[in-house]
């Protein structure tokens, strides 16, 4: 059992670090092949880290923490208050994930109102 709880920790941090290197970089108005020519780095490596597939090495995670100017911690960092820009992707990408889940979001925000 604790080994699958290994790989579900190790998961769910390839796929936060990806999700802030990605938010970083939009953040900056980067497309990935901008911000894999600055580090030197295939625009498809850059995909698969941005997309929780692949951990960077520590060489390129230091350059694409320095190209985003941020500090490599930066990356791994989850806070309680985040920004709501970076709240808005985590919704629109769960929703993606899971478009049944729409309607009963739809009605929750219309009890908000």
């Amino acid at each position: 059992m604790c080994k699958n709880n290994k790989l579900v920790v190790t998961k769910d941090l390839k796929i936060r670090l990806g999700q802030k290197i990605k938010y970083f970089r939009k953040k900056l108005s980067l497309s990935q092949e901008q911000l894999a020519e600055m580090v030197n780095m295939e625009t498809k490596s850059l995909s698969r880290i941005e997309s929780g597939h692949n951990y960077p090495m520590y060489e390129n995670l230091v350059l694409i923490s320095s190209a985003l100017g941020v500090e490599p911690w930066q990356l791994y960092f989850t806070e309680d208050s985040k920004d709501i820009d970076m709240m808005k992707e985590e919704i629109e990408l769960a929703l993606q994930k899971d478009k049944d889940k729409i309607p009963a979001l739809y009605q929750y925000l219309l009890m908000l109102k």
